[in-house]
């Protein structure tokens, strides 16, 4: 059962070596967009989500300081120093 000569030709082996190819990209492509996007890897605890939100939620102080400057209390320059003190020192040391 020997086929003498009718095996697969130079453009099917091509075709395979692209058709690999893209397949191992294809694969490739996969598993970075998952590390990127956080699919691997354990979730974060509860604690670092609280400490995540405390992190980019202002504080009441920094509320009232805003609305005191929307009010027109303060103005700019009072504004940006209250708020650059209140973001040095205002927050609670964080541990971990």
């Amino acid at each position: 059962m020997y086929w003498y000569g009718h095996g697969p030709g130079g453009w099917f082996i091509a075709l395979m070596a692209v058709g690999a190819t893209a397949w191992i990209l294809l694969l490739l492509f996969g598993v970075l967009l998952a590390r990127r996007t956080g699919v691997f890897g354990t979730p974060p605890t509860d604690a670092e989500r609280r400490r995540a939100d405390q992190a980019h939620s202002p504080t009441r102080a920094e509320e009232i300081l805003a609305e005191r400057f929307a009010h027109g209390d303060i103005d700019d320059e009072e504004y940006r120093r209250r708020a650059e003190t209140l973001r040095r020192f205002g927050r609670p040391a964080q541990q971990g």
